[in-house]
């Protein structure tokens, strides 16, 4: 009995114990991931501004939705991460996003002190953001693991958090005309007075730390150029210096510019979604206050109504009017590499441009997730988010993407309901932020002129890209190719940069699409490896990496290197079984002039163009070299291209779209993984089969070389459907057009150059027998086009269907692609005939 009274004691100890360990857990967490909610900047984020690498925005990725949902993969994939959407945005808002960080200008001849960084958190926007993140969104005991390298944490960091930069740069009289198409003349986010205009890139060998604190110092005789610092600062960074402040916290997508932090918010507003008593967010008496709802919803507060409350308070109490204004609109640096976003007046600035896109957008997709639309347990934060952000098909539903911002904003948000949120988060901020003034009465009107103000901003003066224009101008296609860039670095970096920045987006560098390799023209050799990662390029591609890199071109050195590459890749194929996928493109990105073709180099691009039949070489050079280039290539008309690249990037789109464009036009491969590099003419494939995906709309195009359907033998294509999803399928093959399609055959082309089937069931079967028939060698015959083209009837409703890790969308399409005896066969017997050849070539024009 005694026993039996010690044991229930001894176990309700144990209880007891456990209750306050568990307690003190979660007040560690709580403690923890709410140190971006404090008015000192986060210890884990203070590496972005003490580093002065990290500092320069030249040295982190480029502030677009690619590199954000790049980010966010490597999140999600990775393996210590171990959360669904409604706990990771959560998270990773609680980690990466700091509102309101300025940069703190010391008194005149004032040194500062090496204990202390120059940054804190003291614009207006980290009041709300406190609130936000401490009292609306809802945290668990779960941290978010440290899985980014420095460079991705601070590019996410500045992605996520809004604040206004307005220290004077020394450009403002001509920041809002020209500079939105100059592609690397940016501001400098140090505390110094910058002339945008006159510097490209710092000099990070000029500016060292003392102290190991942020504090940067400049020799003044670098190509920084100063102006004059003019009256002296306070400690507080004023707003109002900049006539085109600096708007942090904004990502660049083809519909406006974005708040990401508001983005985020609203969808972690709607997968944690509460509503919260106004009481608990009110600091003190309720008393000034009347008439207002009990309760605030998340989605709200975490995105319109917290912008319009700043635009209330702060117009409200600073400018005295009841005229509230919302919506400042504003300019990228840089149309191909952007990272700062000018905007275009320096007076109210709490509601503009981005933020209100944000706020909007991370609504909809709040109140999509909140209302079970989407189901937060089953899609990852980035498919959400390329979903919205997608030229067609949006999120489930066609309207429920960017391009129909408008609409969605009319059919989502509720005016009244909009007044009534707004009013009663407006009394819980009000108590909250520090202000110049005291609203004593006409809160209420200065609420409902906000909301028509924003009502008719939004519906009037937002022109984004629409619908029907998206659709129109952008491909139904998703490209995939494996992209090698043979770099020249006598380019110069601003002028070569911004050009590949403008291949990489468009080819979507991604985990679902594109790679890039970047190499040196100098010898062949490898600068940055292999990498299907946008944000990993922009990280490691750098000033200072081109500048580290050995001048000049040696064709000969570099072929033989890139043919050991390709020789490479074949037999890791050949280990993977590798059926089909990216297409194969190498481009010769050439600056010098007068390039040396002698007949090792010819020798080696025959190598290369005859043994690796997959691989398409492409000449980009600034000068036009076309009478040396020719023979390199296969298709001499379309393969060799002249671009002029300025070094104001003004001109990126116009000189590289004729090169895109050929990019584009190869398609993806479907190969015999058994030839390997050697293309032993035994060796045939079997039976072999590969799965791919399609986007309700889209069309994948392959190419099949007649090195693997060479000769007589019964060589077949089988195209199958194997998952669920809305439509049909419908296989065009070619051996004429590169890309053919049903629209051709409906346009009147010819039977015997385009032919279509539809796909409902079971397979199409395309035979390759006798393909090369008159043909008598295996370069003189044409290789073999395939499409695969999505049909979906206009208005059909789309479901998550497809669920297999190589998904990009949820609702795409999964189908086989089978291979049948496909052979091996190679043109490299034919080189020694070439050699010949082109010796005598070079006789003939030399006499």
């Amino acid at each position: 009995m005694c026993s039996a009274r010690v044991d229930k004691a001894f176990a309700e100890n144990n209880r007891n114990s456990m209750f306050w360990l568990l307690t003190i857990a979660l007040l560690a967490s709580g403690a923890s991931a709410q140190l971006t909610a404090q008015t000192s900047v986060a210890p884990e984020l203070r590496e972005c501004y003490m580093n002065v690498t990290l500092l320069d925005r030249n040295n982190i990725p480029p502030t677009t939705l690619p590199v954000l949902i790049d980010i966010i993969q490597k999140i999600e994939d990775d393996p210590n991460v171990n959360m669904d959407l409604r706990q990771l945005v959560v998270q990773i808002l609680r980690t990466y996003r700091q509102d309101g960080i300025e940069y703190h200008q010391p008194d005149a001849n004032a040194d500062r002190s090496g204990n202390v960084l120059p940054y804190a958190p003291t614009f207006h926007s980290i009041h709300r953001h406190r609130i936000v993140l401490s009292k609306i969104l809802p945290g668990n005991i779960q941290e978010l693991p440290n899985v980014l390298t420095p460079p991705l944490k601070c590019a996410l960091h500045y992605i996520l958090s809004t604040t206004v930069d307005a220290r004077v740069r020394g450009n403002e009289q001509n920041c809002n005309q020209l500079s939105q198409f100059r592609a690397l003349r940016t501001a400098r986010n140090i505390p110094s007075n910058l002339k945008m205009d006159d510097v490209e890139i710092l000099d990070l060998g000029s500016m060292k730390l003392t102290k190991s604190m942020g504090k940067i110092r400049h020799n003044p005789k670098d190509d920084v150029e100063y102006t004059s610092m003019g009256v002296l600062k306070s400690e507080r960074q004023l707003l109002g210096d900049s006539q085109c402040p600096l708007l942090g916290g904004v990502i660049s997508t083809r519909w406006g510019a974005v708040s990401a932090g508001h983005l985020l918010a609203g969808i972690a507003g709607g997968a944690q979604f509460q509503r919260i008593r106004v009481s608990d967010l009110v600091r003190g008496s309720m008393s000034n206050y009347a008439n207002l709802q009990d309760t605030v919803s998340s989605i709200f507060a975490s995105t319109i109504s917290g912008d319009l409350v700043e635009a209330v308070l702060i117009q409200g109490t600073e400018r005295g009017t009841n005229a509230i204004t919302v919506g400042t609109a504003g300019n990228w640096n840089s149309t191909q590499a952007p990272r700062y976003f000018m905007l275009h007046n320096r007076v109210n600035v709490e509601a503009t441009d981005p933020e209100l896109r944000g706020d909007i957008d991370g609504f909809v997709l709040g109140t999509l997730i909140q209302s079970n639309v989407v189901d937060a347990a089953s899609i990852k934060l980035s498919q959400l988010l390329d979903m919205y952000y997608s030229p067609r098909n949006g999120v489930y539903d066609a309207n429920r993407r960017a391009c129909n911002r408008r609409e969605l904003r009319q059919q989502f948000i509720n005016r009244d309901a909009l007044i009534g949120e707004t009013s009663a988060f407006a009394a819980a901020l009000d108590t909250n932020i520090p202000l110049r003034g005291t609203i004593v009465s006409g809160l209420d009107q200065l609420v409902s002129t906000a909301v028509e103000n924003f009502q008719s901003y939004t519906t009037n003066s937002l022109n984004d890209l629409n619908c029907v224009n998206t659709v129109t101008t952008m491909d139904n296609f998703r490209l995939k190719t494996n992209l090698y860039i043979v770099i020249d670095s006598t380019w110069p970096y601003q002028a070569v940069y911004p050009a590949i920045s403008y291949l990489l987006d468009n080819i979507e560098v991604g985990k679902f699409g594109s790679s890039i390799t970047l190499l040196n023209a100098f010898d062949g050799s490898i600068v940055l490896d292999k990498t299907f990662s946008l944000a990993d390029f922009h990280s490691n591609y750098t000033l200072a990496r081109h500048q580290a890199l050995f001048n000049g071109v040696n064709l000969e050195s570099t072929l033989q290197n890139v043919r050991l590459l390709m020789e490479r890749e074949l037999e890791n194929e050949k280990s993977l079984n590798y059926v089909g996928g990216n297409s194969t493109v190498l481009l010769f990105l050439l600056n010098t002039a007068n390039l040396q073709i002698t007949v090792p180099v010819i020798v080696e691009a025959r190598k290369i163009n005859e043994t690796i039949p997959d691989l398409r070489v492409l000449f980009a050079t600034s000068t036009n070299q076309f009478d040396s280039l020719w023979q390199m290539v296969r298709d001499m008309h379309n393969d060799i291209k002249v671009v002029s690249l300025n070094v104001e990037g003004t001109n990126v789109e116009v000189t590289m779209n004729p090169v895109l464009t050929r990019i584009k036009s190869v398609g993806r491969r479907i190969v015999n993984s058994n030839c390997g590099s050697t293309f032993n003419g035994e060796l045939t494939s079997g039976n072999r089969q590969f799965d791919d995906y399609l986007e309700p709309g889209y069309i994948n195009y392959y190419a099949i070389s007649p090195n693997y359907f060479y000769g007589n033998a019964n060589r077949k294509v089988r195209i199958s459907r194997t998952g669920a999803g809305a439509g049909s399928l419908i296989v065009c093959q070619s051996r004429r057009f590169e890309q053919p399609s049903q629209n051709m055959t409906a346009a009147g082309a010819d039977q015997d150059s385009v032919s279509c089937q539809t796909l409902a069931s079971g397979n199409i079967e395309i035979s390759l027998q006798g393909a090369c028939e008159g043909h008598w060698t295996i370069g003189s015959c044409p290789s073999f086009f395939i499409s695969v083209q999505s049909q979906v009837p206009e208005g059909s409703s789309l479901s998550p269907s497809c669920t297999d890790p190589a998904c990009r969308f949820p609702y795409n399409m999964r189908y086989q692609v089978q291979i049948e005896e496909f052979g091996c066969f190679s043109s490299a017997g034919t080189i020694a005939l070439s050699v010949i050849l082109i010796i005598c070539g070079i006789f003939i024009h030399l006499l």
